[in-house]
């Protein structure tokens, strides 16, 4: 009983730690890569306190891999935008000025009444208050509703991290000569920066920090 209960404990502070390590984002929405980590740790706990005559250090040592193997995958996806794409997968637009992009609903199979209940637990009830929805990575919805006559429109993204989106940049009516400008007037090549958003009337630029030396 007592090896039993020490088991299911050491595999406790392990798993805690090892999700403790992959970061914040592992107790919110999960990537897919993500969310086949937290089952894969939590598919070995259980082997690791229903096999009591497995080593408990050895036993252990898949959780440790499964761990290392995710923290390698969010580092490399940080330093590589286009590995992240890879494994993440990109925002898909699906509603831009009221009118809902019934084709990217059919390329990501998702139902219109999917989409419907998705709009209303971000309490909407018609399409046409939306000003653009995108279905992120993660499958959940992102909204920007339209304005009200004495409000500014909603900031939308232009450039993040060396992804552009240009269906957004053709929709507030510029293009790449605008980007480049924007760019230049900042001093700025487009993988320098962070995040560039736009509304039509006013630009947001956020520049890259470089990496402080010493990892501080």
């Amino acid at each position: 009983m007592l090896s039993s209960i020490t088991r299911t404990l050491v595999v406790y502070i392990v798993a805690i730690a090892a999700m403790r390590l992959m970061g914040k984002r592992q107790l919110a929405e999960l990537q897919p890569s993500e969310l086949v980590t937290t089952f894969l740790i939590s598919n070995v706990a259980s082997i690791c306190i229903d096999e009591p005559e497995l080593p408990i250090f050895a036993s252990l040592t898949p959780i440790l891999l499964i761990t290392a193997l995710e923290i390698f995958n969010s580092t490399l996806a940080w330093y590589c935008p286009r590995y992240a794409r890879l494994l993440f997968g990109n925002p898909v637009t699906v509603i831009r000025n009221g009118t809902v992009d019934q084709q990217a609903l059919r390329h990501l199979r998702i139902t219109p009444n999917d989409l419907a209940e998705s709009l209303r637990e971000a309490e909407v009830f018609s399409p046409e208050d939306v000003m653009w929805g995108v279905i992120e990575s993660n499958g959940s919805l992102s909204i920007a509703k339209k304005p009200a006559a004495d409000e500014a429109p909603p900031m939308l993204p232009i450039l993040i991290d060396r992804h552009l989106y240009r269906d957004n940049l053709q929709a507030l009516g510029y293009d790449d000569t605008w980007l480049q400008e924007q760019l230049e007037g900042a001093g700025l090549i487009s993988k320098q920066v962070l995040i560039l958003l736009a509304n039509g009337e006013e630009t947001l630029l956020i520049p890259k920090k470089a990496a402080p030396k010493g990892g501080r």
